[in-house]
């Protein structure tokens, strides 16, 4: 502790010689009250440090940062900012936060470092929040997090590391961390161990372990057993199985303990199951629809759809110096009798924010049939229903929504402009449809979208143009649908992080106005692909070995070749340009 307070004391000295400005008085950037609050606002002010500014020393603010340049982060970086109650720090491209960076914010509850290319949490990366009780740092690249990555954050309740490439969490990450709510979607999870990591969470009211490619055997039974027995009002992220393949696109809760450990001696609990990726192709005709689950599915025999909802964190909380972060009780908070929920559905406050209405397999035909109309409802599930169509007018009470899942319907028209109201959706789940095109006018309106999942149709088609609709588009999930080709300039306009195409019919992908316009990409599959290994797929491989190590892409084999000396099931990443 000495120690702390001799570095901060020296941090402000240096930095009180070299400070050129205050960014409130002389305008370097906005500073304005916000319902009670002041919101010093350096948005996109191009800055690379911060050590030659200073902010207001008489009261509390928000700090955003948003859209900068700082790329590095040196210790005491924030010395002149010590009065700040949270810290938004999105898209600079920050790679690298140097321990003592954070000195002097000691007040700060919320740390919003997403959208850069952080890569690893250190020791000592996060020393000096003492007071940290919401970390967000979704959309990186962290693959590495050291066991005391958190050890200086004892009020820490949400952390949220989503859509990273995160492959495993080491022994005693969260030890005397009070966790609360844990999203770990879209990582690179196949296993989450209780020794030294669940059972360090016994608090937990919200944990999020969608996206992950689970491995479900012996070593899946442990986090099966602490979901069932963590309590009943906590919100569980669906786990859906990728490997084994008998198991693929199974949830986690519907297995068995004989399913995950079929051998009664167990020896089997120890060998890894094959990927997905390297499982070989079966050429053939394209699939006939057949029943899985009471609706039909244009999935290859064998498979199983394993779509699911990605539930966003609505932990909304709103800040000041001496409030305590809300905690996930209040999500189940019923509503009040004078607000009745549609029939069959159930409705629930998200703290500080809107609804959230869950109507999941209620038989639902058409949204029409949903009444009362409830007003600023956030969160809409319908999944699991019967509905065969959706139409603009279906949406003009749900101008609110940031989350929509349509997904396991019978949905194979939906209107134009249907979604052109849903401004501030961020998330829509459509898997699991018959949808067979997509357009640009079918997601007008979408301009905030960040995630779509359109995995288990039958897409043959999709026009120029359908993605400009969604210019914040991170994530798209086309997987498992019966596309051959892309249109020139597909992603023209949207930044990509995360691209599935999957089990889908491309022999080639041309990388001129197509696979060149992928400049943001951390994850592509494009396995189980009947990928023809002549000539036409030479610029392919060679754009696959200019990506680097940053990015993770799964092995890709052929399925057909010019030459003998290319049997199918050959690795793409093996063939010799010369020899096509």
């Amino acid at each position: 502790m000495l120690l702390w307070i001799l570095l901060l004391e020296t941090s402000l000295c240096f930095a009180a010689g070299n400070v050129t400005g205050d960014v409130c008085k002389e305008k370097i950037c906005s500073c304005n009250e916000i319902e009670g609050d002041l919101h010093v606002d350096c948005e996109k002010k191009g800055f690379t440090s911060l050590q030659r500014f200073t902010a207001p020393t008489s009261q509390f603010y928000h700090l955003f940062l948003h859209g900068n340049s700082l790329t590095r982060l040196f210790p005491n970086e924030f010395a002149n900012f010590y009065n700040a109650v949270s810290l938004h720090m999105e898209n600079n491209g920050l790679h690298e936060i140097v321990p003592g960076a954070f000195l002097g914010l000691q007040l700060v509850k919320r740390l919003h470092i997403n959208n850069n290319k952080i890569k690893s949490f250190r020791k000592q990366t996060f020393l000096g929040l003492d007071d940290l009780e919401y970390l967000q740092a979704d959309f990186n690249l962290l693959r590495d997090i050291d066991p005391g990555a958190f050890q200086d954050l004892n009020k820490l309740e949400v952390l949220i590391l989503n859509d990273n490439l995160i492959s495993t969490l080491p022994a005693n990450v969260f030890q005397y961390v009070p966790i609360t709510h844990l999203d770990l979607r879209g990582n690179r999870l196949k296993t989450l161990p209780y020794e030294e990591v669940l059972e360090q969470i016994p608090g937990i009211a919200e944990i999020l372990l969608e996206d992950n490619p689970w491995d479900c055997t012996c070593d899946l039974l442990s986090l099966k057993e602490w979901l069932e027995n963590i309590p009943k009002n906590a919100l569980i992220g669906r786990v859906v199985c990728e490997a084994p393949t008998r198991l693929q696109g199974k949830d986690l809760n519907e297995t068995t303990e004989q399913d995950l450990c079929p051998l009664k001696n167990r020896v089997d609990s120890s060998l890894p199951a094959p990927p997905a990726q390297e499982e070989t192709f079966a050429p053939g005709p394209l699939p006939t629809p057949f029943k899985t689950n009471g609706q039909e599915d244009h999935a290859t025999p064998g498979s199983a759809p394993n779509g699911g909802t990605k539930i966003p964190g609505n932990w909304q909380i709103k800040i000041r110096p001496t409030a305590a972060i809300a905690t996930g009780s209040a999500r189940n908070k019923p509503l009040a009798n004078s607000l009745p929920c549609p029939g069959g559905c159930s409705c629930d406050h998200i703290p500080g924010s809107g609804l959230k209405m869950n109507c999941n397999n209620r038989n639902v035909s058409s949204l029409a049939d949903l009444k009362p109309k409830l007003s600023n409802v956030q969160e809409l599930f319908l999944r699991d229903n019967k509905i065969h169509s959706i139409r603009k007018s279906h949406f003009v009470d749900y101008k609110n929504l940031i989350l929509l899942d349509l997904g396991n319907n019978n949905i194979a028209t939906v209107e134009n402009n249907t979604f052109k109201n849903l401004l501030d959706l961020r998330w829509l789940y459509m898997d699991s449809n018959y949808l067979d095109t997509l357009s640009r006018e079918k997601f007008a309106g979408l301009q905030n979208l960040e995630y779509l999942n359109v995995e288990y149709n039958a897409i043959q088609l999709i026009l120029p143009g359908t993605f400009n609709a969604m210019p914040k588009l991170r994530i798209l999930i086309l997987n498992n649908n019966l596309l051959r080709s892309l249109p020139v300039d597909v992603f023209a306009g949207v930044s990509l992080s995360k691209l599935s195409l999957h089990n889908n019919y491309f022999m080639y992908l041309p990388v001129a106005g197509v696979l060149d316009q992928l400049t943001s990409i951390i994850q592509i599959d494009l396995h189980g692909n009947p990928w023809e290994c002549s000539c036409t797929i030479v610029p392919f491989k060679q754009w696959a070995e200019r990506l680097g190590s940053e990015v993770l892409m799964s092995d890709l084999k052929c399925e057909t070749a010019s030459r003998s000396q290319h049997p199918p099931s050959y690795l793409i990443s093996s063939i010799v340009s010369n020899f096509l």
